[in-house]
């Protein structure tokens, strides 16, 4: 007789602007199910996945996170991509006593007991970006993002960063999530008439790939400055043109290019189901979070929120890009960042590794506020 499931929500977008985005999530999350169940789930408990989709829509993750919780029974959430989803899903989470595993990464500033964030943070991508660009490409940034609540509080931060380090931000430009063609055509041709030395964008979802491609209509290669991405990964790359992404840089602690043995066996796992694309670092951390869980649950013996909570501080997971620690104190993960550079396979070839693994710090507390170029 099989045993009764270990079942939880996710919360993830498969239609509208993010759906490139968060259906990379969801991947990660059913592929990491497949394995666990396959190899017998949580001593013969599987894992059952209850999805639902948003659609991009706010005011719908707060409704159906609602929904899980309370009409579902579930405590355990996977979900939010988006800042302002996660802003309004959380509140829902706290009240009930639920735990939200965010697989995305986000602008910091935050903390609640409820939510495991296994996303990277500012300290984390910001300063080793910079400090790349800097080194290979100069220190005259234009910044470009989507009209977002993570877009606007990274460019804030960066451009702190660019004040203290000698650095200049040549223009600060927002796309709504409705902008039009047109509209990434006319943000494109300001960006190449000021000849910065990067762009660092934080468009996300679709409208990467029209931005990508607004932008090598605008400033065709070898001419152009680099786009320097937080959000652009390899399920979006898969959607572009190979002139609008080749030589474009990412930061991220994960590529699916990376040699190790953990992630030839991820991505040949992840193949099986999705024979289309490559796994991003989305589709990885929500395959490490579904490891954690069912870790936590393993350890603990139990769902129930106080129990897994506990068994979840300092624990460790060893994911396709490394071992991840989930801090104790502030329930953020530890990385180690890679820097990329976008092939017109719509590959990242590894070009700078991080010699160390890097705590979160979410609320910027150990940075002075200034980077230098990288020695070499």
């Amino acid at each position: 007789m099989a045993k009764q499931p270990f079942s939880f929500g996710v919360l993830l977008s498969q239609s509208g602007v993010m759906d490139v985005s968060e259906t990379a999530h969801l991947r990660g999350i059913l592929v990491a199910c497949e394995e666990i169940n396959a190899r017998g789930g949580i001593d013969g408990h599987p894992l059952s996945p209850i999805i639902v989709d948003p659609k991009g829509d706010d005011r719908m993750f707060a409704e159906l996170a609602t929904e899980l919780l309370l009409r579902e029974k579930v405590n355990v959430i996977f979900g939010c991509c988006l800042s302002s989803s996660r802003k309004v899903v959380l509140p829902v989470v706290e009240r009930f006593n639920g735990v939200l595993f965010y697989p995305s990464v986000y602008e910091g500033f935050e903390y609640s007991p409820n939510v495991i964030y296994g996303g990277a943070v500012p300290n984390q991508l910001v300063v080793p970006l910079l400090e790349y660009l800097y080194t290979r490409h100069g220190r005259r940034i234009a910044l470009v993002g989507s009209d977002t609540l993570y877009a606007r509080e990274i460019n804030r931060i960066v451009k702190e960063f660019l004040v203290e380090s000698s650095g200049t931000c040549v223009s600060e430009q927002y796309l709504s999530l409705s902008s039009t063609p047109e509209d990434f055509a006319l943000a494109t041709r300001k960006v190449a008439s000021l000849n910065p030395d990067a762009i660092l964008s934080t468009v996300v979802g679709q409208h990467s790939i029209a931005f990508y491609e607004a932008y090598a209509e605008a400033c065709p290669s070898p001419k152009r400055a680099p786009i320097a991405s937080f959000t652009t990964t390899e399920a979006e790359l898969a959607l572009m043109s190979p002139a609008a992404r080749v030589g474009h840089l990412a930061v991220s602690p994960y590529f699916s290019s990376i040699d190790t043995p953990g992630n030839a066996e991820f991505t040949a796992l992840y193949h099986r189901f999705h024979k289309m694309g490559s796994p991003g670092v989305y589709a990885q951390v929500a395959y490490a979070l579904v490891h954690f869980y069912a870790n936590a649950l393993r350890t603990a013996g139990r769902g129930d929120t106080d129990s897994l909570l506990a068994a979840l501080s300092g624990a460790v997971f060893n994911a396709p890009g490394g071992d991840l620690c989930i801090d104790a104190e502030t329930n953020h993960v530890s990385v180690r960042p890679l820097i990329g550079k976008a092939d017109a396979d719509g590959q990242y070839a590894v070009v700078w590794r991080s010699p160390m693994v890097i705590r979160a710090d979410p609320y910027l507390i150990a940075y002075d506020r200034s980077v230098g170029a990288m020695p070499g």
